[in-house]
């Protein structure tokens, strides 16, 4: 009986360990939090790094979109599957399809990396993670309005209420996705699992109930092309 529990605690752990995810855990890393292909480059690149000093990893790589869905993403990447030895680095190349995309705005994927590492080369009850992490892809057209820096500056803001509960509302009028890197109303942060507003789209956040009252007071500031965080911006609304 301890032996049958035991083996199926190793079995679940082992499951478990495949879902192990985040960059902070990957001996295989990408160089950049973010990567911006121009269409009119037709393509771009994610630069690679092994940090792991003895261990040679492979590592699988794959595109989705914000949807998770692997299908009918309009660039290639090559190679899907490659090798990298200790202390070297790789490079990803993003081949843009030709007239797959929107021209008037920006499109945004992730790119998914998966490090496999080798089998151990004894028999035993040692976990083996296989890491993932990704980074988001921005396909950008040329010839777009305004500057990317300045669309969390050209935001538009409202509250609204839906099935018992109110929303905060961020409209975004720009072709540039906005990333939040703080969004807090009086003082509640109120970022979920969607941080980001879209291009000419919008998207809305549960307020928590203890900033649900009275004025509202909004602090907020965005994550730039290069993963930095822009100035701190205020606004006051009707709650």
């Amino acid at each position: 009986m301890k032996h049958t529990f035991r083996s199926h605690f190793l079995i679940m752990m082992g499951m478990l360990s495949l879902l192990a995810t985040g960059s902070t855990l990957a001996a295989v890393r990408p160089e950049a939090t973010r990567a911006i292909i121009y269409i009119s480059d037709k393509e771009g690149s994610v630069q690679m790094k092994n940090d792991s000093k003895d261990t040679t990893y492979l590592v699988q790589s794959w595109l989705e979109d914000l949807k998770g869905s692997d299908k009918n993403i309009p660039i290639v990447l090559t190679p899907p599957l490659f090798k990298i030895d200790p202390n070297k680095e790789a490079r990803l190349r993003l081949l843009v399809m030709p007239g797959s995309l929107p021209t008037d705005r920006e499109t945004v994927y992730w790119l998914v990396m998966q490090e496999i590492p080798p089998a151990p080369k004894v028999k035993s009850n040692q976990l083996v993670l296989a890491v993932r992490s990704r980074i988001k892809v921005f396909v950008r057209p040329a010839g777009l309005e305004g500057d990317p820096k300045e669309s969390v500056t050209k935001l538009h803001w409202r509250t609204e209420s839906d099935g018992g509960k109110r929303w905060l509302v961020a409209q975004n009028p720009t072709p540039y996705y906005v990333s939040f890197s703080t969004l807090t109303l009086n003082g509640q942060s109120v970022i979920d699992k969607h941080p980001m507003v879209p291009a000419k789209g919008e998207m809305r956040y549960e307020i928590p109930a203890k900033a649900a009252t009275g004025s509202a007071q909004l602090s907020y500031s965005a994550i730039n092309d290069f993963g930095g965080e822009t100035a701190i911006q205020h606004a006051s609304l009707s709650n």
